[in-house]
């Protein structure tokens, strides 16, 4: 007779007993980073509210117990005695009837797990109360005594100040991707420029000098900042400031000065220093991607990384592989006891151990890394022995732990997603890998398919409040790039560790692991500029919930094998429609375009192309965030290497969000002005919350990428005094893509436009964004100098201002300008070179009301 089910065959039950703590502590340490006074509050309460709970559950449980009296056990001990006796005969014969005892001690049985399970959660709800205050306690400390450094106010007011520090981090080098220009006001080399963290010992501002525990954020430029190492202690003189970037505001320091070493770090990080150093030399033997992908896979170091990959990594859900994570971890560790585990367990537990403490070192040893090890280490447990019940309170504990060391890691987007990360690994492959496996699916496989869709789909709500989209080709993309993950990292790591005493074994690794390297960019370019690779997603509370409630009914779902077929034949069904259509179907944008202006009504968005499907450069966003998401939809751009924002005002940046959601964004140019005070706070705030750099470019400086060059014409200085300081105040550069050149100029009027003849800029171009809407303000001999072929005009129909003004359509007339494209007549305008013609291309006007009869907010 077969078995429907035994206990041996039930799997345990998931111990969660420290999840509500953990969860206590995290929300104790939100509050006290938030809100100081409440946490105090609150914190004082804590313990009262615990400790009262506690005591009026045992004064209530107590009277209610009276089979605890030794008279009781005693009948307790016998009834058990007549259970034994009426279970063994129960085998042999059918008892009619059970005596009164037995029944009596079946009933007392019962109700004894009911009190112990209200006990249970009594306690429980206790404990995480407990835990709540000593979060709020730690965070509030954190937070108070962050408030009361003077470093804090130094940094406030933009001090000078001379400091001793401690590295904690191997410098990186920070490239916003312009170029210094060199005396002659030409782009020159780049400047080299790194950003080191560290920990403040000493504080000396204004004479007044204090010991510190704040960390800070080292900015230096020169080779010297290249070479300081971890444990190193440095003094350091310069500007104050505060990081805004963060998501905790930390000071920071612009290095005015070579750093001076006051002591030396530790061996073992200076060999790590030589590695890292021989692996960039290394990596520089590479083309392509691989070049700037190999240190950053191997020791974190993602300075070599393209905008255009970072980009396309974050709309894939590739982005943690470009940098060490949790994963990194586990996959080294993993292979080393792997690999060990022959000779006995112990060798292999303490070589896993040993290739942790030594990427640590090898990666440096700050805060990030210290995470991603930890959460490695859980994942690793998890999958090398699939004890889910232990492995759970150890990330619960580790949780606490680390918020306990940091409270601001309670606000730190990389730290959820990890912990999630790690919870869905814990929680959710080992089962699916189990049900993969008993469906034939070979171990390794299994394993190999569940990681990535895991990690996927626990971390979705976190990244959705984060970029405000879903990457709809996230799963593929990290299935695809899964099998070469782990040999590209073996390689590379192989390549670090001889480099620095046998250069062409290095060398031959680095070009072994470059297929490898060059696959995972691949995927990246490729699945970004998919047609619709991420979809926007409301990144509000509601949204993320209605999120978290779809995923959790579609894993329902899944489990029943008709929906699976269902969705299996629906995916089917609309791959067999739109792909063709993809293909097949002639749209938007044409051939060979340069430039296109949107139509966003009275205001600019310009697109300029930079050769690769998919990705282009944004000059501003023009009014309205729906107008400049569908101008962009249109065009097909996933990724934006580079948003710039000519200037301030409200007709050219306040379609920001629009441009941010669902898309990639390498970085955002934004000139000297920062008026009006409003649209700089939002632009700043949108560009910290997805952790977008903000870069004020220099005259000279040039950014290039693929097939698109810009050149920084101006401005030279900020303008006062002018019918328009802010206008004047535009962003001027000059594109130049297939041979053709396009200046690109906001909207100067006539004080910038004699300031740019002034300088002696070259203007000549064959394609001219005409400034301000097409506003009269405008110089003949400027028009003169930049001598276009063909006038794009960004203006909103029927408008307030008269734009474009007849006399700057006469001017262009009499130059000799062949072509004038306007969107409010045209609609989505385009310039493209096909047969080695500029060419315009109209879409059409769609938009039928008056946009531009109200005065847009901010605009002077």
């Amino acid at each position: 007779m077969s078995r429907r089910w035994s206990e041996e065959e039930s799997p345990p039950p998931v111990d969660l007993r420290l999840v509500p703590p953990a969860i206590a502590v995290w929300v104790g340490c939100l509050i006290g980073l938030t809100s100081i006074q409440s946490a105090w509050w609150m914190a004082a309460i804590a313990p009262a509210i615990a400790t009262l709970g506690t005591i009026a559950h045992l004064t209530r449980s107590n009277p209610a117990m009276p089979n605890r009296t030794p008279a009781h056990l005693a009948m307790r001990n016998r009834t058990r005695v007549h259970l034994t006796v009426s279970r063994l005969a129960v085998s042999h014969v059918t008892l009619p009837r059970v005596s009164s005892t037995v029944r009596a001690a079946n009933a007392g049985r019962e109700a004894e797990p009911k009190e112990r399970i209200t006990s249970s959660w009594v306690f429980g709800a206790a404990a995480a109360v407990a835990c709540l205050g000593a979060g709020l306690t730690v965070s509030a400390l954190e937070t108070s005594q962050r408030a009361n450094d003077p470093l804090t106010t130094a940094s406030e007011s933009r001090s000078w100040s001379n400091l001793i520090v401690s590295v904690t981090g191997f410098p990186t080098q920070v490239d916003s991707g312009f170029a210094a220009p060199d005396n002659g006001g030409r782009s020159g080399q780049s400047v080299a420029r790194w950003r080191v963290t560290v920990g403040v010992a000493d504080a000396q501002v204004a004479g007044e000098q204090w010991t510190s525990q704040t960390s800070a954020t080292v900015f230096g430029q020169g080779s010297q900042w290249a070479t300081v190492t971890p444990g190193e202690l440095l003094r350091v003189s310069g500007r104050l400031g505060v990081d805004t970037i963060g998501s905790a505001p930390g000071p920071t320091i612009a290095a005015r000065s070579p750093p001076e070493i006051i002591a030396p770090a530790p061996w073992w990080f200076g060999e790590a220093h030589s590695i890292r150093n021989a692996l960039s030399a290394t990596a520089a033997r590479l083309d392509g991607d691989a070049a700037g992908l190999l240190p950053g896979l191997v020791v974190g170091d993602t300075s070599g990384i393209s905008d255009q990959l970072n980009a396309d990594a974050k709309a894939t859900g590739i982005a943690h592989l470009l940098a060490v994570s949790g994963s990194h971890f586990a996959v080294l560790c993993g292979i080393t006891i792997v690999v060990l585990r022959r000779i006995g367990p112990r060798f292999a537990a303490a070589g896993g151990a040993a290739t942790l403490v030594g990427l640590v070192v090898l990666v440096g040893p700050q805060p990030s890394v210290l995470r991603a090890a930890v959460m490695g280490g859980i994942a690793l447990l998890a999958l090398l022995t699939g004890r889910t019940r232990s492995c759970v309170p150890a990330l619960a504990a580790a949780t606490i732990v680390l918020l306990f060391v940091d409270p601001g890691l309670a606000v730190s987007a990389g730290f959820t997603l990890s912990v999630l990360a790690t919870a869905g690994l814990i929680l959710l492959a080992p089962a699916w890998s189990t049900a993969l496996q008993q469906r034939g699916v070979p171990r390794g496989w299994a394993d190999l398919l569940v990681v990535p869709i895991a990690a996927q789909v626990v971390t979705m709500p976190i990244i959705v409040a984060i970029s405000g989209s879903i990457s709809v080709v996230g799963v593929l993309a990290n299935l695809l790039v899964a099998p070469v993950v782990a040999p590209a990292l073996v390689i590379g790591v192989l390549g670090a560790l001889t480099g620095p005493w046998w250069p062409d074994a290095a060398g031959l690794f680095a070009h072994a692991g470059a297929p490898f390297l060059d696959w995972i960019a691949g995927v990246a370019h490729t699945l970004a500029r998919w047609p619709a690779a991420t979809l926007p997603w409301p990144a509000t509370s509601v949204g993320v919930l209605a999120l978290v409630g779809l995923a959790v009914a579609m894993l329902y779902l899944l489990r029943h094998k008709r929906f699976r077929a269902l969705l299996a034949t629906a995916l089917v069904a609309a791959a067999t429609v739109l792909v063709p259509y993809q293909i097949v179907a002639p749209g938007w944008p044409a051939a060979g375009w340069l430039l296109t202006a949107c139509e966003v009504g009275q205001g600019d968005a310009m697109v300029l192309s930079t050769g690769e499907p998919g990705a282009a450069v944004v000059v501003d966003t023009g009014p309205d965030p729906g107008l400049v998401d569908g101008c962009l939809d249109r065009l097909g751009v996933a990724t934006i290497p580079l948003l710039v924002l000519t200037h301030l005002h409200a007709d050219h940046v306040d379609g920001l969000p629009g441009v941010l959601e669902g898309r990639s964004v390498g970085a955002i140019v934004v000139g000297p002005g920062r008026e009006p005070d409003r649209e700089w706070a939002n632009v700043t705030r949108s560009a910290a919350s997805r952790g977008i750099p903000v870069v004020e470019p220099q005259i000279g400086t040039r950014w290039v990428t693929a097939e698109l060059t810009l050149t920084i014409l101006g401005p030279d200085r900020s303008f006062h005094g002018t019918d328009s300081d802010p206008n004047n105040d535009s962003v001027v550069m000059m594109a130049e893509h297939s041979g053709e050149r396009i200046l690109m100029t906001g909207d100067i009027e006539p004080e910038a436009q004699q300031a740019l003849l002034n300088a002696g800029a070259d203007l000549a171009a064959d394609i001219l964004k005409v400034p301000h809407h097409g506003s009269a303000k405008i110089l003949d001999r400027f028009v003169d100098a930049v001598s276009p072929a063909v006038a794009v005009i960004g203006v909103g129909a029927d408008n307030d201002y008269g734009q474009p003004s007849p006399r700057l359509l006469d001017a262009l007339a009499r130059h000799g300008v062949a072509t004038v494209l306007r969107t409010d007549q045209q609609g989505d305008v385009e310039v493209g070179l096909v047969d080695g013609q500029l060419t315009g291309v109209e879409r059409g006007a769609a938009l039928r009301t008056k946009q531009s009869n109200t005065r847009p907010t901010g605009r002077r």
